[in-house]
């Protein structure tokens, strides 16, 4: 059960603890919140009236001017751990003195200014809480772990205010509006220790940003200037806050004044809590098992369409109709659908502001240019509240809501350049070259230590190395770590993804240059993928199609050589290994970028779609590419279709082209292609002719053993007397190797050695030569690598189900 709840809620296991004491301190907040505005609205509506909620509009903008100031300050003369401090202390204050205040005799000329004192008071709370908690808790999350995580957080809160709102729909009749701001003041009180056990248990990730605010406010402002000059999608993006806050703020008046008529304190009371409690279960939702898979599905940019759709939506039903029913629309397009989605979404949203300046941008922006569309709502309100009907404010709203939906398709047009460009600001061009980067200046020894014992036979030996690496972060020796995990087992693979994903942004420009690379394994490509996809899926995504292109690209040279080498009529031991490992390499390639289409979300689940495109039923591997074709475009099917389908046996190619393709895979990045194929020529050509084809091969980068079977073929002093092909073909005459893939059947051939290494060894004859390998290091190996255990269990069982 429990790995269903973690599967469905996207949740690792060992992150329950974390998310479940971030998620109460959300969840205190937004209640005591919730309790407040329940309470406070009912109390403001019963003494004030809706038509004073113009007055609160405007006056926002000055109370939210002092807040901003303040809480800039704050944050650059002290640390946010601190002001999480002073808010809580505050809440604790302004809800004992809400409670004293409320319950003086208040002379009549002295009742308008406190209930309008209130209704700010709560106005601040509701933006500066929002504001405060989501800057707090970016701390102590990664990136990767935030976009699966943060709506979990965001349905605690949502939760949080159901809970209050409910407290007061069912205490309005017992308790006093003053007492709710005493129960508020009691669970702000509670909220302490909770943030403070919060910081003692977790470390908070440190990102460039907290420089940027150590600059001082001056500094911040001058760069979100120059933000606005430069970029036409953080202007665009701050017309649309600006333009949904005016129609937020004119929804609740008309919501408001449709909702005081005829009811009591106590009964206003018990409806907005009920409504509050509705809409934020909504929210719960929405945020639990709706936003993500619907970001997932239609994209961060459709999403963007919703809010204003919504509101034109509500304010036309308003408009129509002029009743309660399309006051409540209007309630829940404000607190349903502005809250669980909407929100949300700007969250994605501003990862396209310039990253330099996204949180001072964001803060001023929902700090200032918000409340300025609160003024602006206002001033228009007072002035021509009195003078039009509820249907001719609808009306406004419709034409609003035109107006928010062609600011939206105006965003989604600059959304990928916004992105690119901040793409484009990471891409940084190291970590390239056959899998190896020179070790760091300090730690390079104890890294080179580490990664050797990834090799070994113990599994906690590989753990506390794998646990060593990530405390050591040593950024240049990934490439290294990549290439040495390929051969780990999937649990040790797993968890160097973790580690990786760990060290953050910074491990982002190695991971988009191992990517692409091919001189790395599958496997390490495939790892750096998935972390590169974790870490910036908007940089992954970016990268997709060009990827995918790539690799489908290097596949039609492959299938042309082996068909040639197949169609051969005296095929050699060199020409035949050199045809499998073409057709492997075609296979591991097509898996590649099928891994990298779901990790883009055009496909489905990897795992069950590689499992059924190599099932040997049909109708189940036709449902895999009935799968595939629906996923992604048409040109790319095709490609990959080509791929999956068997092609037709080809013909022999003429001895001049076929030993072109062979000499063009000695440019090849895999060490076991080049020497394949540099063998499969010399088994082709006179001996005069071999030294001068094989010259490409000789590059300054080879690895030591390509260097040594090329001595070999070339037959120069003091080279040995056999291959890695031959070794290989040594190992694949065993039963229980033959069916094992060729990278396994080459790292078995490594261990050979002249001499038994241990007692529990095989007998291998290379060439009439005795050889011999390590059981133990089998055994090892099969427990690493699923297709040499199949391999070895389907020759030792000849039941029919096991082939």
């Amino acid at each position: 059960m429990g790995g269903f709840v973690n599967r469905l809620l996207r949740v690792a296991p060992g992150e329950w603890p974390k998310l479940a004491q971030f998620g109460l301190l959300g969840f205190l907040l937004q209640m005591g919140l919730g309790i407040g505005f329940s309470a406070g609205d009912a109390a403001f509506l019963a003494h004030a009236g809706a038509d004073r909620l113009a007055l609160i509009f405007m006056m926002t903008p000055a109370i939210m001017l002092v807040y901003t100031a303040a809480f800039s300050y704050l944050m650059v003369r002290f640390s946010i751990d601190r002001v999480i401090d002073a808010t809580i202390a505050l809440l604790v204050v302004g809800g004992l003195l809400s409670y004293a205040v409320l319950g003086l005799d208040l002379l009549p000329h002295w009742q308008l200014p406190v209930y309008i004192g209130l209704k700010l008071y709560l106005a601040m709370w509701y933006i500066a809480l929002y504001t405060q908690f989501w800057n707090y808790t970016d701390g102590y999350f990664a990136i990767q772990d935030g976009k699966r995580l943060f709506p979990l957080l965001a349905a605690a809160t949502a939760l949080g205010m159901t809970c209050g709102g409910l407290i007061v729909s069912q205490l309005a009749g017992t308790v006093s509006l003053r007492g709710f701001f005493l129960i508020w003041a009691g669970i702000a009180a509670v909220t302490f220790p909770v943030a403070l056990g919060l910081r003692r248990r977790w470390t908070r990730i440190a990102d460039s940003e907290v420089e940027a605010a150590e600059e001082g406010v001056g500094r911040q402002v001058r760069q979100v200037a120059d933000t606005f000059r430069s970029s036409r999608y953080t202007l665009v993006l701050t017309l649309i806050l600006f333009v949904t806050l005016l129609m937020t703020n004119l929804a609740e008046f008309q919501y408001s004044a449709m909702f005081e008529q005829g009811r009591s304190e106590a009964e206003l009371a018990s409806l907005l809590g009920t409504l509050y409690a509705a809409a934020n279960i909504f929210n719960v939702i929405v945020c639990l098992f709706v936003f993500n898979r619907l970001v997932g599905r239609i994209g961060v940019r459709n999403v963007a369409l919703i809010m204003p759709l919504s509101y034109f939506a509500a304010f036309g039903f308003l408009f129509v109709t002029g009743s309660f029913e399309g006051a409540l629309a209007a309630f829940f397009a404000y607190h349903g659908v502005l809250t669980s989605i909407e929100y949300n979404n700007q969250n994605l949203l501003f990862n396209a502001v310039p990253a330099e300046t996204k949180r001072p941008v964001r803060t001023i922006v929902e700090g200032l240019a918000e409340p300025l569309a609160s003024f602006i709502a206002g001033g228009f309100l007072l002035v021509f509240a009195d003078r039009t009907d509820i249907r001719d404010l609808s009306g406004l709203g419709v034409i609003l809501g035109l107006v928010l939906l062609l600011v939206v398709i105006m965003l989604r047009q600059l959304y990928p350049a916004a992105m690119a460009r901040n793409m484009r600001s990471m891409l940084l061009d190291v970590g390239k070259g056959r899998g190896v980067a020179p070790a760091a200046d300090t730690g390079g020894a104890d890294t080179d230590a580490l990664l050797e014992h990834l090799r070994s036979r113990d599994p906690a030996v590989r753990a506390e190395a794998i646990a060593r690496l990530a405390a050591g972060r040593d950024l240049e020796a990934l490439p290294r770590i990549l290439d040495r995990a390929s051969w780990l087992s999937p649990a040790d693979r797993h968890d160097i993804e973790t580690m990786i994903i760990g060290w953050g942004d910074t491990a982002i420009p190695r991971l988009v240059s191992a990517v692409p690379d091919p001189t790395f394994r599958y496997r390490g490509r495939a790892m750096a993928a998935r972390a590169l996809a974790q870490l910036s899926y908007p940089l992954f995504s970016s990268q997709l199609d060009a990827l995918v292109r790539a690799e489908l690209e290097r596949a039609e040279p492959r299938f042309v050589l082996a068909e040639a080498l197949e169609a051969m009529p005296e095929p050699t031991r060199a020409t035949r290994l050199l045809a499998r490992l073409q057709r492997q390499l075609i296979g591991k390639g097509t898996d590649f970028v099928i891994e990298l289409l779901a990790l883009g979300g055009r496909l489905p689940d990897f795992d069950l779609l590689i499992v059924t495109l190599h099932s040997k039923n049909p109708k189940v591997r036709g449902n895999a590419i009935e799968t595939i074709e629906n996923g992604v475009d048409h040109a790319t099917f095709l490609l990959l279709k080509g791929l999956l389908d068997e092609r037709a046996a080809g013909s022999p190619a003429g001895g001049a082209r076929l030993l072109a393709m062979l000499e063009e895979r000695l440019a090849s990045p895999d060490p076991l292609e080049l020497v394949t194929a540099a063998q499969s020529i010399r088994d082709l050509v006179p001996a005069e002719e071999l030294g001068p084809r094989l010259r490409r091969a000789l590059r300054p980068d080879l690895y030591l053993l390509e260097r040594a079977d090329l001595a070999t073929l070339l037959a120069l002093p003091g080279a040995g007397p056999r291959t890695m092909v031959d070794k290989i073909d040594a190992i694949a005459a065993f039963p229980d190797f033959a069916a094992a893939s060729i990278d396994v059947q080459a790292r078995l051939a490594i261990k050979l050695r002249d001499a038994p290494p241990e007692k529990d060894v095989r007998r291998v004859d290379v060439d009439g030569v005795t050889m011999w390998l390590s059981n133990a290091y089998t055994l090892d190996l099969a427990a690493r690598n699923v297709d040499l255990a199949l391999a070895m269990y389907r020759a030792s069982d000849d039941r029919a189900y096991a082939a």
